[in-house]
């Protein structure tokens, strides 16, 4: 080998690992600002300075108004003691009744809890002809009915809600509530009220799709056998339901989304391309990638750190026009000079390799989905809402596996509210 042909060589393996060495930085530099992340994983890798706490001084501060226990109404009183003194501080006997409100002091106690019974008595008669014993036969619908409407609602807010074990539960409703039961029959419980729950959450469901304007979020979620799952989240300003599906992909959006017609918010993630109506893409997402964006070297970062500006700029601008500090016109009127800066930083940014690069060029790809929220006052420019419904969905499974409990008690498919 020649010298020329080596030195040819070594500038190639020179730029290959300089491009190498540039993407291991990008890895590195990776955290919850410039990316999905959960902020719990940036303490790993990263110097973290936690602000110091002014300890307080326990107890009201001065000039503190007073919050004292309300009392209960008279009708919830079971039982009076009048206590009348019988001399004054100063050890006086001459002492007289006054007009002045008495002082009350109330306990309050829960009595032993004794459930309600109904018993159903199939009397037994002889037939005079044949000398058979008959009798009525119980109802369907009562034949499999051990427990009342009553016992179903506290076991649906013991192991649904309040993620109780199945054997503290079990506890609670034999030593508390003095209710026999077994493990087997709070199971069957739970089923009776995932098919309770079917009605409430088409309801749910029909009314969040018939909404102008919803969200539309997801998040892992683990179906057990280590088998990975999804949670899908698509909510309003009045309701919410989830699903639990196998996938992450277009399949189970649609699924999700049925047959919604208005306005949608979510990410840039492409399960939601199929949906062509109106759309807004999530600007707390774009403000991550323009942070990721503006960490890279020479001119990429530079437009990077301009777009990431912006983006603060906007949803600021926004911000002020939810608090009521900025008039809406004047809010329309000073976004066409803002997205077509935005715009122009894109393109220039869309032309550069890599990764980074080919940030700019996916979000173009959006471009139509970019600025719904400046013709609509009512769309928000983040989805933020959909996320914080989700964490709620994720903070009720790492509770149930905390406590070791199924992580779907009552359904394999399905969890919604109304509000």
């Amino acid at each position: 080998m020649d010298k020329d042909t080596y030195i040819k060589q070594l500038e190639t393996e020179n730029a290959e690992l300089k491009k190498r060495i540039e993407e291991l930085e990008q890895l590195l530099g990776i955290n919850s600002k410039n990316s999905s992340k959960p902020p719990s994983s940036d303490l790993f890798g990263m110097s973290v300075v936690l602000p110091k706490r002014r300890r307080k001084k326990r107890g009201a501060r001065k000039g503190h108004e007073p919050h004292l226990r309300e009392l209960l109404p008279q009708e919830f009183v079971k039982e009076h003691f009048h206590l009348k003194p019988k001399m004054c501080t100063c050890g006086s006997t001459n002492i007289e009744k006054t007009d002045e409100e008495p002082l009350r002091h109330q306990i309050v106690d829960i009595p032993p809890i004794r459930p309600e019974v109904t018993e159903y008595v199939q009397c037994i008669y002889r037939c005079k002809d044949c000398g058979a014993l008959v009798y009525k036969p119980l109802p369907d619908d009562i034949k499999r009915q051990h427990f009342g409407a009553g016992v179903l609602a506290m076991v649906a807010i013991l192991t649904g809600e309040l993620n109780t074990s199945k054997r503290k539960a079990l506890a609670m409703m034999n030593e508390v509530f003095s209710v026999p039961m077994s493990l087997g029959g709070l199971s069957n419980c739970e089923g009776k009220v995932t098919d309770i729950l079917q009605q409430p959450y088409d309801e749910a469901a029909e009314h969040t799709r018939k909404r102008d304007i919803a969200h539309a979020d997801e998040t892992g979620w683990p179906r057990g056998n280590r088998q990975k799952g999804w949670l899908w989240a698509f909510c309003c300003s009045t309701a919410a339901f989830f699903i639990v599906h196998a996938n992450r992909n277009q399949q189970a959006a649609r699924k999700l989304i049925g047959g919604f017609a208005g306005k949608l918010v979510t990410d840039r993630y492409g399960a939601y391309n199929f949906y062509e109506l109106i759309r807004q893409i999530c600007w707390a997402h774009l403000k991550r990638d323009f942070k990721a964006v503006s960490e890279s070297k020479g001119e990429l970062g530079k437009i990077g750190y301009e777009l990431y500006g912006l983006t603060k700029k906007i949803l600021k601008l926004r911000k002020r026009v939810r608090d009521g500090t900025l008039q809406w016109e004047t809010f329309q009127r000073r976004m066409p000079e803002l997205q077509k800066r935005v715009e122009s930083l894109l393109k220039d940014g869309a032309s550069f390799d890599g990764k980074l690069g080919g940030k700019c060029r996916k979000i173009l790809k959006h471009k139509k989905y970019l600025w719904t929220f400046v013709q609509d006052q009512r769309v928000e420019p983040t989805n933020n809402f959909a996320e914080r419904i989700v964490r709620q969905g994720v903070l009720w499974r790492k509770e149930a596996q905390n406590n070791n409990l199924p992580i779907l008690t009552y359904s394999s498919h399905r969890l919604g509210s109304i509000w």
